[in-house]
């Protein structure tokens, strides 16, 4: 019996020497079913710049995760997920004893040890008092402590007892590398709760703060494919050190300062994933109906009206079912899962630039942030959404046109997050009262915003200039203080193709919009047939409106109606530069611009490649962003021209046994509209480059005059105002000698004297410009149609509609007879533009008229008479195209 006894004695170990406090794991936390259940903890995401950045920091110290609330779930799933991913896993914890995920002998021994502790010597062993911690954190190894919580707080508040924070400060001053404290927090589901009218609050799948750890294990199983793992801004302890006071009472509420910012700082985490709690319907509606503004509209329209006022609130009523969202997260997730199904099949991959989105996160955990993204296709608001709820950040309400409110389509949106607007409020005041005070009401609940700053769709793959219902709605939301402030985040959406092309082909050609509706919806599985290749997100820089708005403190009571105008046109402008300059260059976009920079037919490969390198080196040198495809400039293109010729947007000419030619590229009319599309797509980035050239090629010398190109340059810059979106800040002098320093970099310009003519023109220089100068030329062509058919506008009134027939005409027939040689300068775009600017200037007149078929006045454009001003235009676009038949007299 001694015998085995001692046989026993050597193969088990009976003591607790290793860890006689049992505050500890020693690789990951064991539970029941181990494999099933980390299989499901590894659905757990965590953001992959926050891994690196704990990475990071474990190699430059130690690190203590810190917990808002005592858990023994959070703590299991918490440090499960970071042995998973290879991260430093929290081994240890401050005041919370895993047994439940110890082996059961070592939980076994430390039960019976801690109870004959208990009852020697009246309590459990003190960690704190044998520098169990300090050992553990000079091991390497990582802990984790909670920051509130019953037990916590009468130890250190009450009896003034061992304090973590303080115990790590202690060990700090000893300790020659730092200690990160890192706040941490898991959501098992990302619902951000609702509000229930007649029952108070009742959180319905949101977050579990103080739920056993049985139904934490049961509310995870509801959601762990969406839980989340985030980490916030770490406090470094040898930075806190030297500011702590000597005195014990006052470093003691500086000890409960930096608590209450990890705190803060895991609340704000949270704010940013699941958002503020959602209003119920009701509860939304009686908000904005009994808002003391909207009462007083509502009595006077009564009153006005002659009608009770039980009826004006039925109508209020009626516009706000009509506007309002009905937000459905469980709805979301569904959507998620059919969503990452269809980018699947549409594209290639979706690139999202993790820096710029790495600034949005830390934004969102502070402000209400308004997303602006461009406005190029359909998905758009898909695609944003859904890269934000991929990307652990609420999604939303995104501002929708009325036409998408047809079912089925209308109502699956709604429960998504959109809320409708109609095209105008014209003629509908108290429609525009009632959808303003809705938007005002949302951001001060604290929700996030998305509308499209252009209204619509772009057409022509450029930025169209802004629009200024909603916009203006969000400015006054902050100056009359519904909310402090709102941080506008405009966004980039770039795709390599977007799957409208075909319809916004024939609507620059002068076709109807067709309305959405569900016959369109039926015919949209056709484009899953097909591969649009890569999308890429960008985040600008976030804006806020409050450091806007201090340009105008002081005098925004003042201001007259056109200076309040000119002061959200100029946010908004700032918008849309910001949206430009976060694009990207895509290879699609940078091959339309090389193919379409001359007239002809076709182009040969060494041809393509030349042009194609021209603005591909120029922009580089510029500093644009480009797409990481283009990292391999040579596979790129080629697959690229493959995929444009497989979409048949260009043909090829090669016979297959003949070595001798190189290829040529062709493309056929019609083609060559779309190809414009993606050459819009960073025609922004060679604006600047385009004007210069074109006014050195008008002086047709090679060593050419400045002031005669700012001249040309400032007449371009307004003669295409309603076309492109210039970056106000700028001067043209510094724009033009900014220009001029890239030229000269290339080897394109070289410095030769001083005065007005310092540059000569080389002749790679020659070449160059006139690839930039191409660029333009059927612009210039579209607005010398226009001009052309206003000897129309002589001889009877036309309105928009019909004048636009008749310019698309006149284009046809300029580019049978070679007057015009770009097929793409017949835009019913272009052409609404140009005649935009020359009723501005004076050369057109528009006025009320009456059409036969109709009762009502309707808008119609007359000629102005002035002929000296057309033959101005006309002369100048001659200049700058070298052809002297574009001038009219």
């Amino acid at each position: 019996m001694k015998q085995w006894w001692h046989k026993i004695r050597n193969s088990v170990d009976f003591t607790v020497n290793r860890d006689p406090y049992g505050f500890s794991v020693d690789t990951k936390p064991r539970v029941t079913f181990q494999r099933w259940f980390e299989k499901l903890v590894g659905k757990i995401s965590m953001p992959e710049d926050q891994q690196r950045h704990l990475e990071e920091l474990s190699k430059r110290g130690s690190i203590v995760y810190a917990v808002k609330y005592r858990s023994q779930f959070d703590y299991v799933c918490t440090a499960l997920r970071l042995h998973q991913l290879g991260l430093p896993n929290a081994s240890f914890t401050f005041d919370m004893r895993p047994y439940l995920w110890l082996p059961r002998w070592q939980a076994f021994k430390l039960l019976i040890y801690h109870l004959f502790h208990l009852v020697r010597h009246g309590c459990f062993p003190n960690p704190y008092n044998d520098n169990y911690y300090h050992r553990k954190l000079q091991e390497g190894e990582s802990g984790l402590l909670f920051l509130l919580g019953k037990k916590g707080y009468y130890k250190r508040t009450v009896l003034v007892g061992n304090d973590p924070l303080e115990h790590l400060l202690e060990y700090q001053k000893e300790s020659p590398q730092p200690i990160f404290v890192v706040p941490l927090v898991i959501l098992y589901r990302r619902h951000p709760g609702k509000e229930r009218g007649g029952n108070g609050f009742r959180p319905l799948s949101g977050p579990a703060d103080h739920m056993s750890a049985i139904k934490k294990f049961f509310y995870f199983l509801g959601g762990y494919s969406h839980a989340v793992l985030e980490v916030g801004e770490e406090v470094n302890l040898q930075e806190v050190l030297p500011e702590l006071s000597e005195n014990t009472a006052q470093r003691r509420k500086q000890i409960f300062q930096v608590r209450r910012e990890l705190t803060d700082s895991g609340e704000k985490i949270r704010r940013a994933i699941v958002g503020p709690t959602i209003k119920s319907p009701l509860e939304l509606k009686e908000i904005i109906l009994h808002h003391p503004r909207l009462e007083t509209f509502m009595q006077r329209r009564a009153r006005s009206s002659n009608v009770e006022v039980w009826k004006v609130r039925k109508e209020a009523d009626g516009y706000l079912n009509e506007i309002a969202a009905g937000y459905s997260h469980t709805l979301v997730e569904v959507g998620e899962r059919f969503l990452t199904w269809i980018w699947n099949n549409l594209f290639d991959g979706i690139d999202v630039d993790r820096e710029s989105m790495q600034k949005v996160k830390k934004v969102a955990r502070d402000k209400t942030l308004v997303y602006i993204p461009c406005h190029k296709s359909h998905i758009d608001y898909l695609i944003l959404s859904y890269i934000l709820f991929r990307n652990n950040l609420f999604t939303p309400f995104v501002a929708a046109g009325r036409n998408l409110a047809f079912w089925p389509l209308g109502p699956i949106f709604r429960r998504c997050g959109a809320f409708f607007i109609r095209r105008t409020f014209r003629g509908s005041k108290f429609y525009a009262e009632i959808f303003s005070l809705y938007v005002k009401t949302m951001v001060q609940l604290g929700h996030n915003i998305e509308f499209f700053i252009e209204g619509g769709r772009s057409r022509t793959g450029k930025m169209v200039l802004p629009k200024m219902g909603l916009l203006a709605i969000l400015i006054q939301a902050v100056e009359e203080g519904f909310c402090d402030d709102l941080v506008f985040v405009p966004t980039s959406i770039c795709y390599d193709r977007i799957p409208e092309e075909e319809s916004y082909m024939q609507e620059i050609t002068g076709g109807s919009k067709v309305d959405e509706n569900i016959g369109q919806l039926v015919k949209a599985r056709r484009f899953l047939k097909k591969r649009y290749g890569r999308v890429y997100v960008q985040f600008a820089e976030p804006l806020s409106l409050q450091k806007h708005l201090e340009r105008y403190r002081g005098v925004e009571g003042k201001m007259r109606p056109r200076e309040r105008h000119a002061m959200y046109r100029d946010f908004a402008y700032r918008i849309i530069n910001s949206i430009n300059q976060a694009s990207l260059v895509t290879p699609h976009a940078l091959a339309a611009s090389a193919l379409l920079w001359s007239s002809q037919k076709g182009v040969s490969m060494a041809q393509f490649h030349e042009v194609n390198r021209a603005f591909h080196d120029y922009l580089i040198l510029r500093g644009v962003r480009f797409s990481n495809t283009l990292r391999n400039y040579d596979k790129c293109m080629e697959d690229t021209l493959l995929d444009l010729e497989k979409g048949k947007l260009v043909g090829k000419l090669k016979d297959d046994d003949d070595d001798l030619e190189e290829e040529v590229f062709t493309m056929d009319d019609s083609k060559r509209l779309m190809l414009e599309y993606y050459k819009n797509n960073i025609i922004h980035f060679m604006l600047p480059a385009v004007f210069v050239s074109t006014s050195v090629l008008a002086q047709e010398t090679f060593q050419f005059s400045v002031a005669q190109v700012t001249e040309d340059v400032d007449f371009m810059t307004s003669f295409f105002k309603f076309e492109f979106v210039y970056d106000i800040e700028i001067p043209t002098e510094k724009l033009i000698e900014g220009v001029l320093e890239n030229f000269e970099a290339m080897g394109w310009v070289k410095r030769v004297g001083g005065n007005d003519e310092p540059y000569q023109l080389t002749s790679r220089g020659l070449r160059a410009a006139n690839f930039f100068h191409g660029l333009i030329r059927n612009y210039l062509e579209g607005y010398w149609l226009v001009l052309r058919a206003l000897k129309y506008l002589q001889k009877s009134p036309y309105n928009e509609k019909d004048f636009l027939k008749k310019v698309i005409s006149l284009g046809h027939k300029g580019l049978k007879l070679q007057l015009i040689e770009r097929p793409e300068a017949i835009s019913k775009i272009i052409f609404t533009n140009a005649l935009k600017y020359y009723v501005e200037k004076g050369a057109v007149n528009k006025k009320q008229g009456e059409l036969q078929a109709k009762d009502k006045d309707v808008e119609v454009y007359v000629d102005a008479g002035n002929r000296v001003l057309v033959h101005h235009f006309s002369k100048q676009i001659s200049r700058f195209m070298r052809l002297p038949h574009f001038t009219l007299q």
